[in-house]
């Protein structure tokens, strides 16, 4: 299926964004937060938006906290940024972050977790770990309830949304009700084959670009085994909870997401993998305008209150 035609217009009136690898990092993160903070944000109504910094393991970790209106206690989702574990912050997806809030009438925790290269593997996932843990030991003083936690992320921060699924199994709480993955890939590195090929060079995320941005992120090549950069690489995946899926039709690393769905499945897991037509890579950043954008996140919400809702049925 061609490229969505509101993208395809919206790419035809821009210069081609460039490989990151010609980037030096302080300019590719200005450069994504520029575009990032000029994109309108969602049509949504929340109580109120808070920022504040919690403890993590090097030091403290800002977050934003975006509250529903209504009357608590509410769910919580602790939810993490995409931008390779290279760029991104707590603005450049503050929209997600919104729509997730106003969509699933949920507390939603936004992590600013350290990034690379500054701050190698597995920085990112011991800061985004921190923040769960909190988050599940402050629900009452956020307004949440405690037994109805969920992780959410898009790109890298779905690949840590689903390695917090294991480190929580691991740790034997929280005990988190879903997971919420937009095109975060279950496996590193990305296989070089089927749409890693036919996307190779984009639209928007060309594989050289994934390639680069891991790169930048670990240490060494072993890296890519510790199942929190790879989580298809756990051997088990038996008890995980329900788990969303979104993949972009047109995205390199397309395959690599939706290859997580049969593990999980084969292992029990409730699982929904859905693929966007004639979307890119990062194409829930456009929730404010665009069609493919809003259905992703609907469906992702609507999952998400569906597995709150079991588990407010079986307590």
């Amino acid at each position: 299926m061609p490229l969505d035609p509101q993208l395809e217009a919206m790419f035809a009136g821009q210069p081609e964004w460039p490989p990151v690898r010609n980037f030096p990092v302080d300019a590719l993160r200005e450069a994504v937060r520029s575009s990032s903070t000029q994109l309108p944000p969602p049509p949504v109504r929340l109580a109120s938006v808070s920022d504040r910094a919690i403890p993590g393991p090097a030091g403290e970790i800002p977050v934003r906290i975006y509250t529903p209106e209504g009357a608590g206690p509410f769910p919580l989702i602790v939810y993490f940024h995409g931008g390779g574990f290279v760029v991104g912050d707590l603005d450049t997806q503050d929209m997600i972050a919104r729509g997730l809030s106003g969509g699933t009438d949920a507390i939603v925790v936004s992590v600013d977790y350290r990034l690379a290269p500054e701050h190698k593997f597995p920085a990112a996932f011991d800061d985004s770990w921190a923040a769960v843990e909190w988050t599940a030991a402050n629900a009452a003083e956020l307004g949440g309830n405690p037994a109805l936690i969920a992780v959410a992320g898009d790109s890298a921060g779905g690949v840590i949304a689903s390695a917090c699924a294991l480190l929580a199994r691991q740790a034997g709480a929280p005990k988190l009700a879903a997971v919420l993955n937009w095109y975060g890939p279950g496996i590193h590195p990305i296989p070089e084959t089927g749409s890693a090929i036919e996307f190779a060079n984009g639209p928007m995320l060309r594989m050289d670009d994934a390639h680069y941005f891991w790169e930048l992120h670990i240490k060494d090549n072993s890296d890519y085994d510790d199942i929190r950069a790879s989580p298809m690489k756990a051997s088990s995946h038996d008890g995980l909870p329900a788990t969303f899926i979104a993949s972009a039709e047109c995205d390199p690393i397309r395959d690599a997401v939706e290859a997580y769905g049969p593990v999980l499945e084969q292992a029990g897991v409730e699982v929904e993998v859905k693929r966007y037509p004639g979307m890119v890579h990062g194409f829930v950043s456009w929730l404010g305008f665009l069609p493919g954008a809003q259905a992703a996140m609907a469906d992702a919400c609507a999952f998400a209150k569906k597995q709150f809702a079991s588990v407010r049925q079986d307590a």
